[in-house]
């Protein structure tokens, strides 16, 4: 008999990808020889953004080196790249089922964002980040079919192309398997309400994929951010991250101001790893200068609705790893609209102390419910990604923790440090 009280846990926020070398036969035969030099400069001083490098730009030596004898010399990190091995670390975690977004390391990017910000490394040539891109696609909709009921992927889809080319590998990843797209960085020329991505825009709500905008992936800029000059490489991560997220924030205000949800209402938006505690005071901000500044209220021709109604409509928020002040502010942040994500395998996520630690830091510390777990920890994902709940069932009673093990308080301080007593103010 199945135990009622285990809780089917789906991660709205992971991250794959291949070996840099196993991209090679995903990529279009043009790009072989170009592929081939620049995996020679890889190999010498490529970091993905969990790599020992671009670690210690964020991270103290004695973390770096916890991460590296609890996820490297332990071949946990290897979940990244192998199906298998992700299964494996999904079961111990008891996380149900997942999912599935790029990471630093595509083809033809040597560094993640953070390091490239501190080196002043140049940005991609557009055609290649493209193939990067397509690449990574046809290569994790492989990984997700190897357990399909567990994996749900996220396509990556430049919008710097004709616009019918974009609609195409819209399709394409969608007739692969993969259910939804990451929003890009977007030409501040031709923004996302842009009238010429209508056309994307109603092809994404025709075949009913998920668009997600990712910190660090989506953008409404593609202006790089650079730190020169900064007082100390500790310094880096905290001068770069405002301006990041910034723009990954304004993606909302593009999305509402410039009329994208008014005219596409079936679209469903998820935001995810850029915190909760902003959404509430943006869209009250938002809602009192529709309702009541002193600026113009004719667009209210274009946009009829209260823009926390657009909000409520249609997007939901991948939390990502909760703050006990999130889950605190759980109800005026919409509890309807949170999502757990363990993130892994970045340091910032669940693992280093455990899943359940963490969920015991956060939703026991603050007495969630068992109905409400079941809701920010598998039931709103499920529903927004179309995940079948009872196909998981057997998952579930085979690796759920028991919610008797942790929506109790815990006995002391399990996470001194991150993003356990992180303000809600706070984004990352």
């Amino acid at each position: 008999m199945a135990d009622a009280t285990k809780l089917m846990i789906i991660s709205s926020d992971g991250h794959v990808g291949a070996l840099m070398a196993d991209y090679r036969p995903y990529l279009e035969e043009r790009y072989h020889s170009d592929f081939d030099r620049f995996l020679v400069d890889w190999n010498d001083r490529g970091s993905r953004n969990f790599d020992r490098p671009a670690l210690m730009m964020r991270l103290d030596p004695e973390s770096v080196d916890e991460w590296s004898e609890k996820m490297v010399d332990t071949h946990r990190i290897d979940g990244f790249t192998d199906p298998r091995r992700r299964l494996k670390e999904l079961d111990n975690e008891g996380i149900a089922a997942e999912v599935l977004f790029p990471d630093f390391g595509l083809p033809f990017e040597l560094y993640s964002m953070t390091l490239a910000s501190a080196v002043g490394a140049k940005q991609r040539d557009e055609e290649y980040k493209q193939a990067g891109m397509r690449a990574f696609n046809r290569w994790v909709a492989d990984f997700v079919s190897v357990a399909s009921d567990r994996f749900t992927g996220m396509a990556y889809i430049s919008w710097q192309q004709d616009p019918e080319i974009t609609i195409a590998e819209i399709r394409q990843a969608h007739e692969s398997g993969l259910k939804g797209i990451v929003l890009p960085q977007f030409d501040l020329e031709k923004p996302l309400y842009h009238p010429d991505f209508d056309r994307v825009w109603s092809c994404i709500e025709e075949i009913g994929l998920i668009v997600n905008s990712h910190s660090a992936m989506s953008s409404t800029s593609n202006r790089a951010v650079y730190t020169p000059g900064v007082p100390h490489a500790a310094c880096t991560v905290r001068l770069h991250l405002p301006e990041s997220l910034f723009y990954t924030h304004n993606i909302l205000s593009h999305l509402i101001w410039g009329g994208v949800l008014e005219r596409h209402p079936l679209l469903k938006v998820v935001f995810t790893e850029q915190g909760s505690g902003w959404i509430a005071p943006t869209l009250q901000s938002m809602d009192y200068s529709y309702e009541g500044s002193y600026f113009r209220t004719d667009y209210r021709e274009v946009i009829p609705n209260k823009p926390s109604e657009y909000f409520a409509r249609q997007c939901f928020i991948g939390s990502s790893i909760f703050s006990r002040a999130e889950i605190a502010a759980r109800n005026s942040i919409g509890l309807d609209k949170m999502m757990l994500g363990m993130d892994f395998p970045h340091h910032e996520g669940t693992l280093i102390e455990g899943t359940a630690a963490y969920l015991q830091a956060t939703l026991g510390a603050e007495g969630v419910v068992l109905e409400e777990a079941r809701q920010l920890l598998g039931g709103n994902a499920a529903e927004v990604f179309a995940v079948d709940p009872e196909v998981l069932l057997p998952v579930v009673a085979r690796i759920g923790i028991s919610a008797e093990d942790v929506l109790i308080p815990p006995s002391g301080d399990l996470f001194p440090r991150g993003d356990v007593h992180k303000p809600l103010s706070m984004t990352a």
